[in-house]
This record gives structure tokens, sequence and C-alpha cells, in this order.
């Protein structure tokens, strides 16, 4: 038979505070924490607290341990993954190229890329020019292609009801 899990909790964290606080947050992912959280606080076991919830026994006894660690502040403020690889490029070196962007001088990622290895010396794999152009919210705009052999003159002639030949 499975040893009970021993919990110290803090005296303002009882059942209907812990119900309360899972049903009013906003965030699925602390969500989810709460919610076991208050399973275990009504006697549960963290195999079944875990059932409950619908993520794995070792989940929830992180989140228990977090708990022991901080109480509530630690459950709430831990997020998945971490803070990502550091931009190549510097701040200073992200402003000139939104700068540069906003000219409209970039038609292509290999563009971009190409402009960024020529003014600054990194290099970038096409695939990064797209993660880095989306983190600067910025939009690649060209217009659309033209034939070369397309006449203006007669596609307005069109457009206005009638045939450029007639």
């Amino acid at each position: 038979m499975a040893r009970k899990t021993a919990v110290v909790w803090a005296a303002e964290d009882t059942a209907a505070s812990l119900h309360a606080q899972y049903r009013a947050e906003p965030e699925p992912e602390v969500r989810t924490r709460l919610h076991a959280l208050w399973r275990l606080r009504l006697g549960e076991g963290p195999t079944v607290a875990a059932a409950v919830v619908g993520v794995g026994r070792r989940s929830v006894q992180r989140w228990l341990r977090w708990y022991r660690e901080g109480g509530l502040a630690r459950v709430r403020s831990r997020r998945r993954g971490g803070a990502g690889k550091p931009c190549f490029l510097t701040p200073a070196q992200q402003e000139r190229l939104v700068a540069e962007a906003a000219k409209g001088v970039f038609g292509t990622a290999q563009a971009v890329r190409d402009w960024i290895e020529a003014q600054f010396g990194v290099l970038y794999t096409v695939a990064g020019i797209y993660t880095l152009l989306e983190r600067l919210e910025l939009r690649l705009k060209v217009p659309r292609p033209q034939h070369p052999q397309a006449d203006p003159q007669a596609q307005e002639a069109w457009k206005k009801g009638g045939s450029a030949n007639a």
C-alpha cells in the first residue's frame, strides 16, 4: 500500500480557497496545477488527482514539491520551457533592420539574410530569418507578380466592359 502524501498546507490554502482560485484562474497551465492541488487538499492521493486532472502522477508530484518549496506563489510562477536562445543581433542592429524593412527594401527572406550578412557579418538560415521577422513583427510585402507580356491598358479596358481589341 502506498504511503499517504504528507503536505503542510498554509492556513489560507483551504480546500474552498484553492477551489475558488482554480475556478477563477485565466491561465490554463496554472489552472491545471491549482485543480490538482485542490484535489490533493480534499484528501486524494497524487495518482487519483493526476487521473482527474488529466496529467501524469509525476507532474502532480512536481507541483506538490513546488508548493512545499514556496507555496502557491511558486506554483504560479513556474513556466514551461526556457528563455530560448538569444538573438544573434543586438537591439541596435534589430532597430536598424526594422528601419530598413520599413523603407520596403526587402522582398524576400533571402534578401534580408544577405543584407544582415553584409551589414553585420551575422549568418542566419532562411528559416532563422523567418523566425526573426516574426519576432520583430515584420512582414515582407511585395506586389503580386505580373506576366512580362501583360498589357495594363488592355486589362483596364476589359474591366470597363469591353474587349481591348474591339
